[in-house]
């Protein structure tokens, strides 16, 4: 999980809850808003120095990475909560080492 050989459940200190799109069906209706999905631990790693560069210009962005035990019902466009802010997926999802033990994700924050 996060780059390290060794993973570590001790490291996940941060609750993430995991948003399902509107209108996923819930409940046989689709949702009209972001609806909690999960609320798992995870380990929550700051991306330093994560540049984007896009118009001839750098911008920052709050960009961090997670780590979760591996969940089989996490997708790609998601949106997670952490301590009162909510990021969107960067990236699918990996699998670490496709051992189906570690989830890493790569979020970046909304605005």
């Amino acid at each position: 999980m996060n780059y390290r050989n060794n993973n570590n459940a001790g490291r996940m200190n941060k609750r993430a809850t995991f948003l399902n799109p509107p209108g996923t069906i819930i409940n046989g209706w689709p949702s009209v808003d972001w609806t909690k999905h999960e609320t798992v631990w995870a380990e929550l790693k700051t991306a330093k120095g994560y540049k984007l560069f896009s118009s001839d210009a750098t911008q920052w962005q709050g960009k961090c990475v997670i780590g979760i035990r591996y969940r089989k019902d996490i997708t790609e466009n998601m949106r997670v909560e952490i301590a009162g802010k909510t990021y969107e997926m960067d990236a699918p999802p990996i699998n670490d080492n496709g051992d189906n033990q570690w989830l890493t994700i790569f979020l970046k924050e909304v605005m």
